[in-house]
């Protein structure tokens, strides 16, 4: 169950591209992912921004409303690029966006913010984790940050299935082990499912994958519920989540 590179990855996001767009307004995904990717990140008046695995670009389009001065989407999959710049068109901000791997990434400029929603927990091997934040590493200013969002890899296979109210659950092998195949579900407004390929990989494994790269100081960080999440559902309702949350923000610095 392991993959040797990032094309089986392209060519899925290009058949579900528009799905994932739409996905945007399934509620933990409204009221908890993007929200607290929006606090982890923090102020981004006056910086310089490249969003690796940018989608839609949804992510990038907040940040550039937030005030920051230059945008940079970078995608695999020709699809969500597609719909990035439509984006674009319709509503002009100034975002700019490329089709490239991110493993692969050669850039002639530096930002001073990196940001990887869902990007790293595509690798299947140390190797493919190590090229990514190396790529991170590289597209940093000195002193510059990475910011995400990551399967969190640390809950045991039991809670894979404990999120289901929430529309989210994920299924792997009986003796999961490094490099298997994380299967993450999701259940869109629609009542359809779409379907996301991620892999298993340590905790220990990102860490030293990541000061291998030059990074420092790589964590996983709690996400929080927005107070537009609190007031749209019951006290309580959003408990289980945090229990046994599977996804967690990510960051380092250069």
């Amino acid at each position: 169950m392991k993959s040797s590179d990032f094309s089986d990855t392209e060519h899925h996001y290009d058949e579900i591209a528009q799905q994932w767009a739409d996905a945007k307004s399934i509620p933990y995904i409204e009221y908890i992912l993007t929200p607290s990717l929006l606090k982890l990140i923090g102020p981004v008046d006056g910086k310089t921004v490249l969003d690796l695995a940018c989608g839609e670009g949804a992510d990038l389009r907040h940040l550039k409303k937030l005030g920051a001065a230059d945008v940079l989407g970078v995608d695999i999959s020709h699809e969500m690029i597609h719909l990035a710049r439509n984006a674009e068109k319709e509503e002009p901000l100034g975002c700019r966006y490329l089709v490239g791997d991110a493993a692969q990434l050669q850039l002639d400029e530096q930002f001073d913010l990196v940001i990887g929603a869902f990007l790293l927990n595509h690798a299947s091997s140390k190797e493919q984790l190590l090229s990514l934040f190396s790529a991170i590493a590289g597209a940093l200013t000195p002193g510059g940050r990475f910011v995400g969002l990551n399967v969190n890899m640390a809950i045991e296979t039991a809670h894979y299935d404990d999120l289901r109210k929430y529309g989210r659950w994920m299924t792997t092998t009986p003796d999961r082990k490094e490099g298997d195949m994380i299967v993450v579900h999701h259940r869109n407004p629609d009542g359809s499912e779409m379907i996301i390929e991620n892999f298993y990989l340590s905790p220990e494994t990102y860490a030293a994958a990541a000061a291998e790269a030059g990074l420092k100081n790589f964590r996983w960080l709690a996400l929080s519920v927005s107070q537009a999440g609190l007031d749209a559902y019951p006290p309580g309702f959003w408990d289980e989540f945090f229990e046994t949350p599977q996804v967690m923000g990510i960051a380092a610095d250069l």
